[in-house]
């Protein structure tokens, strides 16, 4: 484990122990534990990422152009669709646009 042998390991354990005291050693030995298991978490989501990615890459796209099916909604449940502002654009992706202009005005004053 990073080259460090038994010997070495236990020297910094009895070093943190009488630094740290054994009050707090156990509270940091437990924070410490679980930053490494959102690290490990999060360095294994990232690697499916790039493996998903990969294969998608790899699928071969299909140039033909598909007749759009039409989509209907059974009587009994009603249709969910995005309302459209004026301009045809939909409401969330205006909303989305103005806040990214005010957080870049706001960045640039």
């Amino acid at each position: 484990m990073f080259g460090i042998g038994t010997e070495e390991l236990l020297l910094i354990l009895v070093i943190a122990l009488i630094v740290l005291g054994p009050e707090r050693m156990p509270r940091v030995a437990r924070d410490i534990g679980r930053v490494l298991g959102d690290l490990r978490r999060t360095s294994d989501e990232l690697r499916e990422e790039f493996l998903n990615a990969d294969r998608a890459i790899a699928k071969p796209i299909d140039t033909t152009p598909a007749a759009p099916a039409a989509v209907v909604a059974p009587p009994s449940s009603p249709a969910i669709s995005e309302p459209a502002g004026p301009d045809g654009e939909a409401l969330f992706d205006k909303e989305m646009r103005e806040a990214r202009e005010r957080l870049k005005a706001q960045r640039d004053s």
